[in-house]
């Protein structure tokens, strides 16, 4: 099973950007027209951009969370605990609260959550547990930039105190059934299982990402646009800094390998203090992996030295820590 995060660990990491991101929801995204209107374009990806400037700036903070183990930073009053501690207001006539403007609510999504989505997001829902909580807190924030688009959470049988593994997805099919990041349908799951299973590749020893985070719901991506996979690079970013301990990336696909050298040139000393590695893989779903069984077998070799070279360097042995 997999070994389960410290209880505190999820306030431990980078206060700065936890911060940031709270003020970001209380603000709520997708609330001005420009970005409702402009999402299909360039330029609506630029604004998008926007949203995130400033968030995983300065070379101090790129590995917080590992900084955090070392020495824990103080814990900020939340909103909740605020409010509790605050001093009584005093009682206003009725002449004052005639002209109180009415408040104005968080964008919502454009359609109604099912039940499924619901039951997901639920506090007391395994996708929450401490070991998995701050990568999908991240994928919440990441909906509020879009609202109407979904991002699917990570399984939790999946751990960011244990992953040493990125597998990157091109995702160019639609968004799984079950809300969790995928292979891109259900032949290519299994073949990544029975890779894993060949390994001795434990699942929370890696962690899934897409290339282009957002899906629209019901809908294919199809080949991702220069714009989509540009736009995909700060959520990474910002997903590779809950995985403090992955030293590699295993991109599947020609988006998400474009996607991986785009951040390796960006210089980012996330790169050269823990020795990341790219591997380049072949899709595993879809004509990309159309073929005969031989050549599927070929293909499906060649993925695994990539993942038992990108396991030798970790120090990952079949059945041991």
């Amino acid at each position: 099973m997999t070994a389960l995060a410290k209880p505190d660990y999820f306030e431990d990491y980078d206060e700065d950007y936890r911060s940031e991101l709270d003020s970001r929801y209380e603000e709520g995204f997708g609330h001005g027209p420009e970005l409702d209107d402009d999402y299909g374009s360039s330029s609506g990806y630029d604004e998008l951009d926007k949203l995130f400037n400033g968030l995983f700036d300065g070379e101090d903070d790129l590995d917080a969370p590992a900084k955090a183990e070392k020495k824990a930073p103080a814990r900020k009053d939340t909103p909740k605990a605020a409010a509790a501690t605050a001093a009584p207001v005093a009682e206003k006539t009725p002449s004052e609260t005639a002209v109180e403007p009415a408040v104005v609510e968080p964008a919502s999504f454009e359609q109604a959550p099912t039940e499924e989505a619901e039951a997901l997001a639920a506090p007391d829902s395994p996708f929450f547990a401490p070991h998995i909580a701050s990568v999908n807190e991240h994928v919440e924030f990441l909906r509020k930039l879009r609202p109407g688009f979904d991002v699917p959470y990570v399984d939790p049988m999946h751990s960011v105190e244990d992953c040493r593994i990125v597998t990157l997805f091109s995702n160019t099919s639609e968004a799984s059934p079950r809300g969790v990041v995928w292979a891109g349908d259900d032949g290519a799951a299994t073949r990544l299982l029975g890779l894993q299973f060949q390994l001795g590749l434990r699942p929370e020893w890696m962690m899934p990402w897409n290339a282009h985070p957002w899906f629209t719901p019901g809908e294919a991506n199809g080949k991702l646009t220069p714009e989509q996979v540009s736009a995909g690079l700060k959520p990474l970013i910002g997903f590779l800094k809950l995985v403090p301990r992955a030293s590699a990336i295993v991109a599947h696909g020609t988006e998400a390998n474009r996607l991986a050298q785009m951040l390796l040139k960006t210089d980012n000393p996330l790169i050269w203090r823990r020795g990341l590695k790219v591997y380049k893989a072949r899709s595993l779903h879809g004509r990309a992996f159309a073929g005969s069984k031989e050549r599927q077998t070929e293909w499906l070799i060649d993925m695994g030295r990539s993942y038992a070279d990108a396991m030798a360097r970790a120090g990952l042995q079949a059945g041991r820590r």
